[in-house]
């Protein structure tokens, strides 16, 4: 062992960089922790503190073992020291006895609680305040109280390395090696959850060895822990992260932005006659949806949505200008184009809205999420969707499980995408006496409608609904099946659809345009509850939505590639004026921020504050010669206009594969309807295709809420390229469709019609009928495998 070098001794040139750049990275782990990153060009990055904690291990380490001088870590340290011990001479008698009734209490240092603390901090605190700092909007569509956040940071900040404390306190009473045990433990699982993220990042590492990679390497730091003083020092004068965190996150202007007001005053107009005002936005709502090949709503497909568009007129070309929610919203409300970078949808961002405009004329029930545009004193919001420390607790663990799981256990946990809460609940499909819970979107509807009076002036309904956004399972009827969520689905390294299987996309539009359906039903419950209460001929009607989605393989779902965009920018939008009696269409170039000063020309007053928009009432002269697109850059993108001599790919597409019905994809769509007997085939064996969720259908209720419509399954090994399939239940083929890769290995989907169901057992079969390729499938006489 090197002897200790004497303290005047000249240190050689190295031992003064080792120094040097301890120093720089003990400045870089604080920097990370409470700033959240560093990039310098492309030469150096550190977005997440481990680099800078291995960095200072191994630096000290041999700084301390190569050179037996008191290096800088252990002078800082020692000043420190020597700074605590004088603390208690200056703190009150109070002080003291706490900390001595600690350590009677617990028998543990003080040293390895805050350990616990700053561990906590870098391992739970600081990655999970880091992702949801990025979507503030999460808070703001759950109506998060600042109490309920602050409760909340407690609950990570605090009570986390406390209950972790009170765990090792109780085993180091019973046993000093026993508590000391539990501390390795601890710190294991830690250290581990602090380098599962770092170690996801790594191609082709399969679950299993990635989690014994992290508590290998965890379990060594934390026997390391124990053994040097180093790391102690180190962990331990990390502790003030504790507290850096989660002040530095609820001081962030984003989230504070979220869940606090504004105290600037808004400007009301001056409305003489006030007839109800209805307005309906949906979610991720294409035009595409709605059309037949004449370009007009597929009244066979969607009747209430035509019944309407018969009263109003439907601005076939309108567009939004964002495809981020949190933007297309207020643009719709406010009739301006984004205004800045990460603006949220609250007052504090646009006090100026349709809301405060109709302030001093109008009552207002509110319902949705991205909607805190209205104070609480002028507009009733949908209670029911408040947020709760429980649920708000629940939903972040989630979070936090997507952050440090690997991506094939990720893969199982709840979405945490579409409605931004009940993520947790999501998959239960729970019914409480009967009754769908407040995240069951059938549920928010039947809310709504009932808070539609017979009032004849001053009344407000706005709804912002998540339908049809993903997750699908809905049908018309307002039925709902199990069926997974691929919101979040990644394939080679991509969302949907860049990577993913060509025939990926179809099948999910199945899905959507089932889930449209549900839109369709709830337009129409729309229009007879407005008629029984004797206000629909007077009332403003607006139905819109926030922005559309592609399904076309290779192109992103809700970002602009190509000369294409149709199916993102273009949203239906129809407004029905107080008294019209008679429909119209019109391929005006209309874009969302025209409705808010629409509405006040039907109201016969005018906007007071500056807009982005104009009235549709009566268009001037020149109409726009392009769409305006905001980019989250908040760069604009002038896109060409879409009246109908233009092609339209996404329409093209979804005319292709459903024109003729919803449960028939590929060439084999004719044998829907057909007996089972008819085709000379027999069902596959289960070495060919392994239904799924064979289960389901076993004991039938066709009058539950949830009903077995998804079919769905893997192809066997034998199975070595695309294939069409038919799908059989009691006899009757109910559906076609087309096997598709995912996870590199062949499987098949598709919904069923209500109709096929019996009640009890019913015989679910699934046929080979041929090989297909990825833009089309040969026709093949059926056989069976």
């Amino acid at each position: 062992m090197n002897r200790p070098i004497p303290a005047n001794t000249t240190l050689p040139v190295w031992a003064h960089i080792a120094d040097g750049l301890t120093l720089l990275l003990a400045i870089a782990a604080v920097r990370v922790v409470v700033l959240g990153g560093i990039r310098i060009g492309t030469i150096f990055s550190m977005s997440t503190p481990w680099r800078a904690l291995i960095g200072l291990t191994i630096i000290c380490g041999l700084r301390h073992y190569l050179i037996r001088t008191s290096p800088l870590h252990e002078r800082v340290w020692s000043w420190l020291e020597s700074a605590a011990r004088t603390l208690p001479s200056l703190a009150p008698s109070c002080g003291r006895r706490c900390l001595s009734a600690y350590e009677r209490a617990t028998r543990m240092t003080v040293a390895k609680a805050l350990q616990f603390f700053a561990f906590s901090a870098l391992a739970v605190a600081q990655p999970l305040f880091d992702v949801v700092s990025r979507e503030p909007t999460f808070f703001v569509a759950r109506n998060t109280t600042s109490g309920q956040l602050g409760a909340f940071v407690v609950i990570i900040g605090v009570a986390l390395p406390l209950v972790l404390i009170a765990i090792e306190a109780i085993f180091t009473r019973l046993h000093a090696v026993a508590g000391n045990v539990v501390h390795v433990l601890l710190m294991t699982v830690l250290g581990s959850v602090l380098l599962l993220p770092l170690l996801k990042r790594a191609d082709g590492m399969d679950t299993i060895p990635l989690l014994a990679v992290s508590l290998v390497l965890a379990a060594g730091a934390a026997v390391g822990l124990q053994r040097s003083s180093v790391i102690q020092m180190f962990l331990t004068a990390l502790s003030p992260a504790a507290v850096v965190v989660p002040a530095l996150f609820l001081a962030n202007p984003d989230i504070r932005g979220a869940v606090v007001g504004t105290d600037l005053a808004p400007i009301p107009a001056q409305v003489e006659h006030a007839p109800p005002i209805v307005i309906v936005v949906f979610d991720e709502f294409p035009t595409s949806s709605l059309l037949n090949r004449e370009r007009e709503i597929d009244r066979r497909r969607y009747p209430n949505f035509a019944r309407f568009a018969d009263d109003a007129t439907w601005f076939r070309n309108a567009s939004t200008v964002s495809s981020q929610t949190a933007w297309a919203v207020p643009a719709i409300v406010t009739g301006r184009y984004p205004i800045e970078p990460y603006a949220l949808p609250t007052l504090r961002y646009y006090p100026n809205n349709l809301f405060t405009m109709l302030s001093e004329s109008y009552r207002m029930t509110v319902f949705g999420a991205f909607i805190q545009l209205c104070s609480a004193n002028t507009c009733m919001y949908d209670l029911e969707v408040r947020d709760t420390l429980s649920a708000l607790t629940a939903d972040l663990a989630a979070v936090f499980l997507h952050i440090i799981a690997p991506d094939s256990l990720a893969a199982r946990l709840p979405p945490i995408v579409g409605d931004w809460r009940g993520f947790t609940m999501r998959r239960r499909f729970p019914e409480v006496d009967g009754r769908r819970t407040f995240h069951d979107r059938s549920s928010e509807y039947d809310r709504f409608l009932q808070t539609i009076t017979s009032e004849r002036s001053g009344r407000l309904y706005f709804l912002h609904t998540m339908t049809p956004h993903m997750p699908f399972d809905y049908v018309p009827s307002g039925a709902r099946y199990r069926a997974r969520d691929y919101a979040a689905h990644r394939e080679g390294g991509e969302r949907l659809f860049l990577k993913s299987d060509p025939w990926l996309p179809i099948v999910l539009q199945q899905r959507h345009l089932l889930q449209v359906g549900f839109a369709d039903r709830f337009i129409g419950n729309l229009v007879d509850r407005l008629q029984a209460q004797g206000v629909y001929d007077e009332s403003l009607v607006v139905v819109t939505a926030d922005h559309g989605s592609s399904f076309r393989h290779g192109m992103s779902r809700r970002t602009i590639e190509g000369d294409d965009p149709a199916d993102i920018i273009l949203v239906p939008l129809f407004i029905k004026l107080p008294r019209q009696k008679t429909g119209a269409v019109s391929d005006a170039n209309v874009e969302t921020v025209d409705i808010v000063p629409t509405i006040a020309d039907g109201l016969s007053t005018t906007v007071p504050y500056e807009i982005d928009g104009r009235s549709l009432l009566d268009p001037p002269e020149p109409e726009r010669p392009t769409k305006t697109f905001v980019r989250r850059n908040l760069e604009r993108v002038r896109i060409r206009s879409y009246p109908p001599h233009l092609e339209d790919h996404a329409l093209e597409q979804k005319l292709m594969h459903f024109e003729s019905g919803l449960y028939g994809l590929g060439p084999h769509a004719p044998l829907v309807g057909r007996p089972v007997a008819a085709l000379d085939v027999m069902p596959a064996t289960e070495s060919v295709v392994n239904l799924g969720n064979a289960w389901e259908f076993a004991n039938v209720d066709v009058e539950a809420g949830v009903l077995p419509l998804h079919v769905r399954g893997t192809l066997g090994s034998d199975v070595t390229e695309r294939v069409s399939l038919g799908i059989g239940v009691n006899g009757v083929v109910v559906a076609t469709t087309v096997s598709y890769r995912e996870r590199n290995r062949w499987v098949f989907a598709s919904m069923i019609p209500e109709e096929a169901l019996a009640p009890g057992a019913n015989d679910v079969q699934v046929f080979v009928l041929g090989s297909a390729s990825d833009d089309f499938v040969e026709v093949n006489r059926a056989t069976g495998c």
